[in-house]
């Protein structure tokens, strides 16, 4: 049976915390295995990935990806928020003018020139 790369993290976190740190290494091998035995290796970026985002809800992290003109300084960025975050910035020069993109978690929030002049753009013509 195949299971999905959101599964598979969910059992492992769940591992993850139920085993004594003597034994995770041992717990590792075995999950690893498991996903082998399966034919699932090749979702195992997912699966990292999934983890690592139920690892940071758990911990009440939030992902801020910010995409702007020019590259921000990531930890620049991290100590003017009001809550913990991982912050991952990308410079992106379809953006023109100015302005960003930012995304927090599922929220996203586009305060780019490009699209403020596509709203005007779609009010002058409705």
């Amino acid at each position: 049976m195949k299971y999905s790369s959101v599964q598979y993290a969910k059992a492992f976190h769940d591992l993850a915390e139920d085993t004594p740190s003597a034994k995770r290494r041992g717990m590792i091998r075995e999950f690893l295995a498991a996903v082998a035995k399966n034919g699932s290796l090749g979702v195992l970026p997912d699966i990292v990935r999934e983890y690592e985002a139920l690892a940071d809800q758990q911990k009440k992290i939030c992902r801020v990806t910010i995409r702007a003109p020019e590259r921000l300084s990531e930890s620049g960025v991290a100590r003017k928020l009001h809550f913990r975050a991982k912050v991952k910035s990308e410079r992106d020069v379809r953006l023109g003018g100015g302005g960003a993109v930012i995304e927090v978690n599922d929220l996203r929030v586009d305060n780019s020139v490009k699209m403020r002049m596509e709203r005007v753009r779609q009010a002058l013509t409705n």
